[in-house]
């Protein structure tokens, strides 16, 4: 599907109301990952835009086997994604 930042996209795993899931590779580490990505159109409103970002700051802040680790957060100006 092209590229994200350094991610090679893959292929849709889902998506919602405010964006959409992607199949990822990362290959600086070499492994595959999972790219959650806002809409353009969400994007472009500040309060849904921060509640993303601040999303990604609180998941990444916890260790746990239930939840999926974050390891990138990228506030692009077109598509932020974690």
């Amino acid at each position: 599907l092209g590229r994200l930042g350094r991610y090679v996209v893959r292929r849709v795993l889902g998506h919602g109301g405010m964006g959409v899931v992607f199949a990822a590779d990362d290959p600086h580490l070499g492994r595959p990952v999972a790219l959650k990505c806002m809409l353009p159109e969400v994007a472009k409103r500040p309060v849904s835009r921060g509640r993303f970002l601040r999303e990604g700051r609180a998941a990444a802040g916890i260790a746990s086997d239930h939840i999926v680790p974050i390891f990138d957060i990228c506030d692009d100006p077109a598509v932020p994604f974690l």
